[in-house]
């Protein structure tokens, strides 16, 4: 194997050029600056290797700024020892404060040039996106990923940021706008976050990343591999295991509250809730080989409702901004102000079936109750309307998380409930919010049955709770 390449970026001295990398890593780029930055990064080395430069700093920095105080002490007792390179166990960072941040802006600046070699940065920003060498483009945008090899199609699917990769068993083949070629092994479901950093819900993937896209990231609901210019495998398998395997170079694995460098023939296996396995590395083939979907910790949901003409769905990995709240409604999930709690994000949830407030006569209801089954231990979140009334079995049992979601709700139409009514939606956070949702939180330490109810009435109107849940 040759020795592994550095991400190198000289300073550019173009300042268009300098803003256009501003504003694409800070995703404030319209589509066109999207194409010139691409069509740039095409045309010259020196801004391509200054571009993947700017994005590995800014992963690694952003990072660093969620450290509390007893890890930037240990992160300069790094710097100092020259340790840096070393597997380190840290604790998990907290929730990211404003002030902290301010206070720590001198000494995460001096982390950085000290861990990237004094490049020059214009931000800190987390979720980066690198076009790099670009692919066959459609539209202003060039495709994050083209997939080959599905079934019945002759050319290349392109999929672009936001969209899910869901594919049946079988093996296949992709590069994605920034030259990271890609081996797929389905049953395999993926978010494109970004180009440069995937959500992978089941199924196997193995990135072979070239040296100008270091910082290739896939993150799975319990691990996050950072790729620091290698070929690695990362898989979540029936059990819902995280494996993760280095073929080349190395990655940086974080789980938890640890930390870990990974290089060539080391493989972890991270359980739920668990700490990190050392295991056997197979060879590309042998952990190509297709699996089985893991079983949504949800396994069922009853209610005392006469109204299931449409049955209620577990979706798996699927809350988020935008989702689906109802199988009979185009209510929407939304955070209230800024993003959705990241506590929340990715995880399986229930879309309940709107119609079960009603009774037989299809007047509201007081009396609704439901049971959610789940096959493994578990803590549940359950969404309860800020309207209704706080019931006691709903104290007794769950515990107040202190916050809450928004429903951006959608036009209906029933002649039977006569639920008539026209509303426009919005795209984003906070830009539509009829109704505030409050979170609360029930532990199963067995899985087991979970008996919600009844929920209560009001006169004027009110949503059915949904449900929201994560393996422990």
């Amino acid at each position: 194997m040759s020795e592994q390449q550095d991400v190198v970026g000289k300073q550019i001295e173009d300042p268009e050029i300098l803003k256009l990398v501003d504003l694409c890593i800070t995703d404030r780029a319209t589509p066109e600056q999207w194409q010139t930055l691409s069509d740039l990064i095409v045309q010259r080395k020196d801004v391509s290797q200054y571009f993947a430069a700017q994005a590995l700093i800014n992963a690694r920095l952003a990072m660093v700024s969620k450290f509390d105080a007893d890890q930037e002490r240990e992160l300069l007792k790094r710097i100092e020892q020259d340790d840096l390179l070393e597997p380190a166990s840290l604790a998990a960072p907290p929730v990211l404060q404003v002030r902290r941040v301010v206070a720590a802006v001198s000494l995460v600046t001096a982390a950085a040039l000290l861990l990237f070699g004094g490049l020059a940065i214009s931000v800190w920003y987390q979720s980066y996106t690198t076009p790099g060498p670009a692919v066959a483009s459609s539209g202003p945008v060039p495709p994050a990923v083209l997939i080959s090899g599905i079934p019945g199609e002759s050319e290349a699917r392109a999929y672009f940021g936001q969209e899910i990769i869901n594919l049946p068993k079988g093996i296949y083949q992709g590069v994605t706008s920034s030259g990271v070629k890609v081996e797929l092994a389905g049953p395999v479901r993926i978010r494109i976050n970004k180009p440069m950093s995937w959500r992978l819900f089941y199924g196997k993937v193995v990135a072979d990343v070239p040296p100008t896209s270091h910082g290739f990231t896939v993150n799975t609901h319990n691990a996050s591999v950072v790729d620091l210019g290698t070929k690695f495998g990362v898989a979540v398998d029936a059990n819902n295991f995280t494996e993760v395997v280095v073929y080349q170079g190395s990655v940086e694995l974080r789980t938890g509250s640890t930390l870990q460098r990974m290089v060539q023939g080391d493989a972890f296996e991270v359980p739920i809730g668990g700490k990190l396995v050392k295991i056997a590395a197979n060879n590309v083939a042998t952990f190509l080989k297709p699996g089985e979907i893991p079983p949504s910790v949800i396994s069922e949901v009853r209610s005392n409702s006469p109204h299931n003409e449409k049955p209620y769905q577990i979706v798996r990995g699927g809350f988020r901004e935008g989702a689906l709240a109802y199988v009979d409604r185009v209510h929407q999930w939304s955070g209230i102000s800024d993003s959705l709690p990241s506590s929340l994000i990715d995880l399986d949830y229930v879309q309940m079936v709107g119609d079960w407030k009603y009774n037989a006569k299809w007047q509201k209801r007081s009396d609704l109750e439901l049971t959610v089954v789940f096959n493994r231990p578990t803590v549940a979140y359950l969404l309860v309307d800020e309207r209704l009334p706080t019931p006691s079995w709903l104290t007794q049992h769950f515990s107040d998380t202190g916050i809450s979601v928004g429903m951006d709700k959608g036009s209906h139409q029933d002649s039977r409930s006569l639920a008539n009514y026209k509303l426009s939606q919005e795209e984003g956070p906070g830009k539509s919010i009829d109704v505030i949702l409050r979170v609360w939180k029930a532990v199963l330490p067995e899985g087991g049955d979970l008996t919600i109810g009844p929920i209560g009435s009001r006169s004027t109107d009110w949503e059915v709770p949904c449900l929201v849940a994560r393996p422990i």
